[in-house]
């Protein structure tokens, strides 16, 4: 195989890859505890896939008081994007999930549905904000946030 039909198999991979990648959902993690760092924690497979899809990656430690802000893009399909994670201050925890779904609806209708979740443990609260929604794109933003 010649230079170029290598580089035409290459650029229709890359093509194909992006055109299924769906809504772009950007993460902004609040430590509102003034006393300790916050720590990136990963477990299971759905913190694996969202930190494998995150851009930049999320800090391992953040600040008291301070903030992180990443944005995760999902390669399952441009109907469908998620991403779970979850942070840690000693023995309190957060796990933060949100997520998009182009829903099929009876008719052939799809209905965006954008959803969040938080579930606090060891004494964490925790709270998820969906801060704005691009129904163009269907990209969205959401704050996390730890006390």
């Amino acid at each position: 195989m010649t230079i170029l039909p290598q580089s035409l198999v290459f650029i229709s991979v890359f093509s194909v890859a992006a055109a299924v990648a769906g809504p772009t959902v950007t993460i902004t993690f609040r430590n509102h505890n003034a006393a300790a760092a916050a720590s990136y924690v990963m477990v299971g497979g759905n913190e694996a896939s969202t930190h494998a899809n995150a851009f930049p990656k999320p800090a391992a430690t953040v600040s008291t008081s301070g903030s992180d802000s990443y944005a995760v893009t999902s390669q399952i399909s441009p109907d469908v994007n998620f991403a779970s994670v979850r942070y840690q201050i000693g023995s309190k925890q957060c796990v933060f999930g949100t997520s998009f779904v182009n829903a099929l609806k009876s008719g052939g209708n799809k209905i965006p549905q954008w959803n969040q979740t938080a579930k606090g443990s060891g004494g964490a609260v925790c709270t998820a904000t969906i801060t704005s929604t691009n129904l163009s794109s269907y990209a969205w933003s959401v704050d996390f946030v730890m006390k």
